[in-house]
């Protein structure tokens, strides 16, 4: 006889102690750097000294912004047991995520251009920097309302995804406190962070966890090496 599928899932088909609230401090944590780290650029931006942003980079930037903030209010109308209002509201969360993409793409399109005849060798690294942290996106947003049905993964891969996001923020920040060595290692801790949360609830980290996070961090660490290998 097959096992129901929330047997098999087991021990993470049920919720363990503090997990609403580690979600939420997750995405607060996400806020906050966001916000910290765009401030000078976006949200604060001095437009008589810098000038405006291009249409793509304002909508783009907003739609980052948006997510996030979406992301955060999911968080809590799970915590607070608003199943339906969750459901509801991922509807604006995947229009938000199209946005975000496309605006992406012509953002990263147009950055390109603007580097005109450089050498493949130099452009290819900043290529890979910013759309190899775009399509990881894509593809934990995609897997994560594949999985809606299944709460464990679902929710792990949709963690995932608002952490992709982050590494501008923190460089940004980062790069305000002199603090750029450390940008990988904050990453890190975010994208394990759900890992050691599954291994200190359940005993061991959910594969989605450990083999999501995984990836997000051996991307950053390949950009990392590949730009400071062509003097970037």
């Amino acid at each position: 006889m097959t096992a129901p599928p929330e047997a098999r899932q087991a021990p993470f088909f049920a919720t363990a102690p503090f997990e609403h609230a580690f979600y939420s401090s997750v995405a607060l944590l996400l806020l906050v750097l966001v916000a910290a780290g765009f401030s000078p650029t976006f949200y604060a931006r001095d437009v008589s000294v810098a000038g405006p942003l291009p249409s793509a980079a304002l909508m783009h930037g907003l739609a980052g912004t948006a997510w996030v903030l979406l992301f955060a209010a999911q968080a809590a109308l799970i915590a607070t047991r608003r199943v339906v209002w969750h459901r509801r509201a991922g509807w604006a969360l995947g229009l938000v995520t199209v946005v975000f993409v496309v605006t992406g793409v012509l953002v990263t399109t147009a950055l390109e251009r603007s580097h005109g005849t450089e050498p493949l060798a130099w452009r290819a690294p900043h290529l890979f920097t910013n759309g190899a942290p775009l399509t990881l996106f894509v593809l934990l947003v995609a897997a994560g309302i594949s999985q809606r049905s299944r709460a464990a993964r679902h929710k792990r891969l949709m963690l995932l995804a608002a952490i992709v996001l982050s590494p501008p923020a923190i460089g940004r920040l980062f790069g305000q406190l002199g603090l750029t060595e450390l940008n990988l290692v904050a990453y890190a801790a975010l994208a394990f962070a759900n890992a050691c949360y599954d291994w200190l609830a359940y005993g061991r980290p959910h594969a989605v966890s450990l083999v999501g996070a995984a990836v997000l961090v051996a991307t950053d660490a390949v950009t990392t090496v590949w730009l400071a290998a062509v003097g970037s």
